[in-house]
């Protein structure tokens, strides 16, 4: 049996109705439009006690268990007024339906079931010599065509069809139809990838090469340890030495900003490793009281004496 395909109002884009006798003659080329025959899926009308058809499709399984033959079954659920349209379907048959029919995925612009697509169907369509698409009471189905009088064509049905927005979700790349082209396209990829995950790992591979060359040099040139505890070691002795240095400049800065009356002046300044001694010459013995204040706000005075207007004062670091 072939099966009309006629022009959907989308400009190259053709229709084509798909049942299990179904043959499909086109070219490899040709953009289609495929609906699905009742022969590819299970429905049902169900009031469920859900609202939003997130709720009801987690519930659609349920509706089908026990009543349609064991199967790895998607499920798809449409709102229509109060009621849920529920269908159940087998990707791996339809997938391998397109298969045996010569049909690439790259063809397809998307499926539909004649359930939405017919939802208001008046006159029978003939599918073929024996059967027949009809609606009765809202479900479409296939009848043998002895039972209708009046019908209409594929192609009559096809040429003025306006699909709706409800397209099936089909993952036919899972089910084992992918086109020689695609498996080209993939072949291809996965060179490429390679070709630059060699290249990558070539140039870091390289680039370490000459890292740890420029490592060893510098490590000889200047006598460094090689571990990194060494490393480590030696980092923390130079910080530390850093730190002590920041702080000795920072008290040899607080130690020579005493502020002095005018004609005193120090005449000695000894530093040593814990402590510092002084000898300031002053104008007069009760300005060493001063002078011992403002050590004494950074410094712990540790001695302070005037003998003929000369004041020893030691402090600690």
């Amino acid at each position: 049996m072939k099966l009309p395909i006629k022009r959907k109002n989308t400009k190259g884009i053709k229709t084509l109705f798909i049942d299990k006798n179904s043959t499909f003659t086109g070219g490899e080329q040709e953009r289609l439009n495929i609906v699905l025959s009742p022969s590819y899926y299970w429905f049902k009308r169900v009031e469920l006690p859900v609202k939003y058809v997130s709720q009801a499709q987690s519930l659609a399984a349920s509706q089908f268990d026990g009543v349609i033959p064991e199967a790895n079954y998607k499920y798809m659920v449409i709102k229509k007024e109060d009621l849920f349209w529920l269908f159940a379907y087998d990707e791996a048959v339809i997938a391998q339906k397109l298969k045996n029919l010569n049909i690439k995925p790259s063809q397809i612009e998307g499926f539909y079931f004649a359930q939405n697509e017919c939802e208001a169907l008046s006159i029978p369509i003939k599918i073929d010599e024996n059967m027949a698409l009809v609606n009765s009471d809202g479900v479409v189905s296939l009848m043998p065509i002895s039972y209708v009088n009046e019908t209409l064509s594929l192609e009559q049905w096809s040429r003025d069809l306006n699909f709706s927005k409800h397209k099936v979700s089909l993952n036919l790349f899972q089910n084992s139809v992918l086109d020689e082209k695609w498996i080209f396209r993939f072949s291809v990829m996965s060179i490429v990838f390679i070709v630059l995950y060699l290249a990558s790992y070539l140039l870091l591979k390289n680039d370490l090469k000459n890292e740890l060359t420029q490592q060893y040099a510098l490590t000889q040139k200047y006598k460094l340890p090689e571990t990194s505890f060494q490393l480590n070691s030696l980092k923390r002795s130079l910080t530390s030495k850093e730190n002590r240095q920041i702080e000795l400049r920072q008290n040899v800065k607080k130690l020579f900003s005493i502020r002095l009356e005018k004609g005193e002046y120090v005449k000695k300044f000894e530093m040593k490793t814990k402590t510092v001694e002084y000898e300031i010459v002053l104008n007069a013995p009760k300005n060493a009281e001063k002078i011992k204040k403002q050590l004494s706000k950074n410094f712990k005075v540790d001695s302070a004496k005037v003998v003929d207007n000369t004041f020893y004062v030691g402090v600690k670091l």
